[in-house]
Formats: structure tokens, C-alpha cells, sequence
């Protein structure tokens, strides 16, 4: 296995320890304001559903960045790919 990848499997357990140890203190329960409905959840859930809405948001947000970059290059390239046959021709 290599450096990298046990370094990053090394670190995502501990941050799953950490929300585990986290989430096991907050118990308490508080009122959520929807837009059309309140409820109550754990102080746990609410966080662990924070962070994966983060998270989505992150992934769909640098997807859309990546993208947008492997069009510009594939442009790029068919822009070269025609100076460099015009230039020889």
C-alpha cells in the first residue's frame, strides 16, 4: 500500500472517531425551522447532515470546476493542433 494512501485511510479514521466521540456527547435535541415543517433532531444528526450537505455542495462546485477546465483544454489543444498544420502546410 502506499504512503499516500495510508496516510489519507489513517486520517479519515480518526476523523470518524472524532465525529463518533462528538457525536455520542451531544444528545440534546433542538428545534429545526424548515421552510414548511419544524422538528426536532439530536445535536449529532443535525451536524452529520451540515457536513454532508457541505460536502455534496464542495464535490458538485469542484466537478463543475474541473470540468469546465478539461473544456478549455480540449480547446486549447484543437486550437494548437490547427496552428501547428496551417504552420506546416
Amino acid at each position: 500500500m502506499k504512503f499516500k494512501t495510508l496516510t489519507f485511510l489513517i486520517g479519515i479514521l480518526v476523523l470518524l472517531i472524532v465525529a463518533g466521540f462528538i457525536g455520542s456527547q451531544n444528545g440534546h435535541l433542538v428545534m429545526v425551522n424548515y421552510l414548511v415543517a419544524v422538528s426536532e433532531v439530536r445535536v449529532s444528526v443535525l451536524m452529520a447532515i451540515s457536513l454532508l450537505l457541505g460536502v455534496l455542495l464542495t464535490l458538485i462546485a469542484l466537478s463543475w470546476y474541473f470540468l469546465r477546465l478539461k473544456w478549455r483544454i480540449r480547446s486549447l489543444e484543437r486550437q494548437h493542433k490547427k496552428l501547428t498544420q496551417a504552420g506546416k502546410a
